[in-house]
């Protein structure tokens, strides 16, 4: 159940760009595209780490909002960050969930996946999908996607919310207290190290 999770919570990051699309209409996009593309690859389990990242890259990142989950992620270490210093993180990250995602993605077996549409306040920057995952025989696995809409009027998803557990906080507190304990150097170092 863990691996689904993770297979999953790569929708968390994902996003495609088109102004005006509702959260709903997005993630079903990446949805279908992502594992259309991954059932090509993937037949019989054949599929390699590096076909697997090639999918990540060119059918999630474009549409992830790096900077964004980045900045996140360095909570209270973002003051007086340098610009050279934010770089490397980002970039340490970027690397690190395409790394992420393409081993998850090996994983995959062809779950149902169902997208519930929430109601968006009026005027609201933030949004919520509900999506439900299906295996027979297990029980069904609720999560719930957190987007957030930008000035140019796109929706990207920034969080994921399992178990009630948010993935990003999650996360943040991790990474947070290691740069606390190792530095921010250091801690961007063992990002690319997993990648």
């Amino acid at each position: 159940m863990k691996k689904l999770l993770i297979i999953f919570s790569l929708l968390v990051f994902s996003s495609i760009a088109v102004a005006n699309t509702s959260p709903y209409t997005l993630i079903n996009q990446v949805g279908d595209k992502l594992f259309t593309d991954i059932k090509a690859v993937n037949k019989e389990g054949k599929a390699t780490e590096t076909e697997m990242k090639g999918i990540v890259r060119s059918r999630l990142m474009p549409h992830i909002d790096v900077k964004f989950v980045s900045f996140k992620l360095l909570g209270k270490h973002i003051k007086g960050l340098k610009r050279d210093e934010a770089v490397d993180f980002i970039n340490a990250v970027d690397d690190y969930l395409v790394a992420t995602y393409a081993s998850a993605l090996l994983q995959y077996k062809g779950q149902e996946v169902i997208f519930e549409e929430l109601p968006v306040s009026d005027g609201s920057d933030f949004a919520t999908v509900k999506v439900v995952i299906k295996e027979q025989a297990k029980p069904d696995i609720d999560m719930h996607f957190k987007f957030r809409q930008s000035k140019d009027g796109t929706w990207k998803v920034y969080d994921m919310v399992a178990e009630g557990i948010s993935l990003l906080s999650a996360k943040q507190k991790e990474i947070t207290m290691r740069i606390s304990e190792v530095g921010l150097a250091q801690v961007t170092a063992e990002l690319k190290s997993k990648a």
